[in-house]
């Protein structure tokens, strides 16, 4: 067997397994309902940190969420520039949350569990990063309105919250993965 051979049967068998994670994630995902894993673009990480910034410059320590972290990137942005607070990211996806806590091993202020988000209690949040899709906005719009305290802050990427004023809205002139436009919207509680 040649070289050439073996490679090309090692992406076949990586492929055939890409698609069976693709097709069981989006069961698992009840059919769509959550959306996938997509990495959030360097502009649009620069938008979230700089939206971030009136909050996270306190020395007043600020608890800070990300459900649905997929990677960390955000999570890890923020820390790295903010490390006097704490941080924690829910991804119920296995790779993403594999990749997560591979990541962010050497933070010690960055916490990822692989838990569903909408079971969780956000009562000492200060500020809430998230990349939503149309469908769960509404749910997670009506869990955070019950939960977050009065005067925290949601950073949203490209999906607006029906429960919510927009205080603050940004654009970066490009578009995300899915041909959306990488807009960001700021909510305060």
């Amino acid at each position: 067997m040649s070289v050439l051979s073996i490679f090309s049967f090692v992406l076949l068998v990586i492929a055939v397994v890409f698609e069976y994670y693709v097709i069981y994630s989006f069961i698992r995902s009840k059919m769509g309902k959550y959306p996938p894993f997509v990495p959030t673009k360097k502009a649009m990480l620069e938008e979230i940190s700089n939206a971030a910034d009136f909050v996270l410059s306190s020395q007043e320590h600020k608890n800070v969420v990300e459900p649905g972290c997929g990677d960390a990137r955000i999570l890890k942005t923020l820390a790295d520039k903010y490390p006097q607070h704490s941080y924690i990211g829910y991804e119920w996806d296995y790779v993403p949350y594999f990749l997560a806590r591979f990541k962010t091993r050497k933070y010690k202020n960055i916490t990822i569990k692989r838990r569903n988000f909408m079971l969780e209690d956000y009562t000492t949040i200060n500020l809430v990063v998230l990349f939503t899709g149309n469908e769960i906005a509404q749910e997670l719009s009506a869990k955070l309105r019950q939960d977050l305290p009065k005067g925290a802050i949601i950073i949203s990427e490209s999906f607006k919250l029906p429960d919510f004023t927009c205080i603050q809205e940004s654009e970066t002139g490009k578009k995300n993965h899915f041909f959306l436009d990488q807009k960001l919207y700021v909510y305060q509680a």
